[in-house]
């Protein structure tokens, strides 16, 4: 998304509305033409963290951190879509019909949350369906995988990829994504950034999962 506007930013804290292509780096596929974001101050009423998620490359190990912590250079977050989790300080939040992102201030790196009704086949059909449609939505779709996992012990997808980018200039993009059904609905999250900063997309993966919280009603 944030390398894709075709507007810019509003000032980080104002209401604005954006432009991007299609679903841009994860979300159990892309494509679908240019989407209207909305973006808005990020809430920040806290939360806290839930057991660890299942991390990239991991079966739900996490990273560690201990529950009720918020890790240095992150805060906790309430989502008006019915979680909380832990961003990255400065990350701003923008929506558009389908999807909640949080991004980071130099647009390199995107958090994106997707809720929706269950689907066939489940986490593991509809990643398994994203990944043979890689080729088709993500330009140099490459390096990528879907693995079975578990996310706070529920069944659960990791599907990892990198392609080409949004342009050039900034080069190929790396994707950690997993998907769960919990409480009757189906929940996809995702971090994105550039393969240059590689260990950063996966501390922060990791940290975002391991504090997603879905609130019951």
């Amino acid at each position: 998304m944030a390398v894709a506007l075709l507007v810019a930013l509003a000032a980080a804290g104002a209401a604005g509305v954006l432009l991007l292509r299609g679903d841009g780096d994860g979300g159990g596929g892309g494509g679908g033409g240019e989407q209207t974001v909305t973006q808005s101050a990020s809430p920040n009423a806290p939360s806290a963290p839930n057991t660890p998620g299942a991390a990239a490359g991991s079966t739900g190990t996490g990273t560690g951190t201990t529950p009720g912590t918020v890790p240095t250079g992150y805060r906790s977050t309430s989502d008006p879509r019915g979680f909380s989790l832990t961003v990255p300080q400065g990350y701003v939040r923008s929506t558009d019909d389908k999807r909640v992102y949080y991004t980071s201030p130099d647009k390199a790196f995107r958090i994106g949350i997707r809720v929706q009704a269950p689907a066939a086949g489940g986490p593991l059909g509809v990643m398994r369906r994203a990944h043979a449609n890689g080729p088709d939505t993500h330009p140099g779709y490459r390096a990528a995988k879907v693995t079975p996992t578990t996310h706070n012990g529920l069944p659960a997808a990791l599907w990892e990829f990198t392609w080409n980018g949004f342009s050039p200039a900034e080069g190929p993009r790396r994707t950690y994504d997993i998907r769960w059904e919990e409480s009757g609905r189906m929940y996809d999250v995702w971090v994105s950034a550039p393969v240059a900063r590689l260990d950063e997309l996966k501390r922060h993966f990791d940290t975002v999962l391991d504090s997603f919280r879905v609130r019951h009603s």
